[in-house]
């Protein structure tokens, strides 16, 4: 780990979206069942002493906290920092991985965003180093803000001085 006074931008998924989005899909969801059963006269049918639009209110309350329980994984999951000097993912919960790009290996940078990401100013970065090696930042506020920050640091030479007397040889045990 380096020190924290040369970084530039940290981030986590953006799941504010995602929460918003399940959610409108969801009430739309009930709304369309509840006009179903209503149709069907189904409304007021018991089942194990309840209505049943309760049960069916009850499964998609079930349906759409578990589809918010993967977002808040995601975002638990990964943070992303920019340093002065690299361009670090940091992945897991319990066990942690870090996936470094440092600019000296830096290829290319990718910006992923549709339409839905457009109107609400969110999108995916995508960079590849050129070992092969590609970093995937997920649900990123602002994506345009942050790639250009992260092509800033990336394409800046790095300026490396070498020293006029070789370095001293190491010492052989005889």
């Amino acid at each position: 780990m380096q020190s924290g006074s040369d970084v530039i931008w940290t981030g986590r998924p953006w799941v504010s979206p995602g929460i918003v989005l399940r959610t409108i899909g969801f009430v739309i969801v009930a709304v369309l069942a509840t006009v179903l059963l209503s149709f069907a006269g189904l409304m007021s049918q018991m089942v194990l002493a309840q209505p049943l639009f309760v049960w069916v209110y009850a499964v998609l309350a079930l349906a759409w906290l578990v589809s918010l329980l993967g977002l808040f994984t995601m975002r638990a999951s990964y943070r992303y920092v920019l340093r002065s000097n690299s361009l670090e993912l940091e992945q897991g919960i319990a066990r942690k991985k870090s996936l470094i790009v440092s600019p000296s290996g830096f290829s290319e940078l990718e910006l992923d965003q549709g339409l839905v990401g457009r109107m609400l100013n969110y999108g995916s970065l995508e960079i590849r180093s050129q070992g092969g090696q590609q970093l995937n930042l997920m649900m990123i506020k602002s994506p345009k803000d942050v790639s250009a920050k992260i092509r800033e640091v990336m394409t800046t030479p790095t300026v490396r001085i070498a020293r006029d007397t070789p370095p001293p040889a190491a010492a052989t045990s005889k």
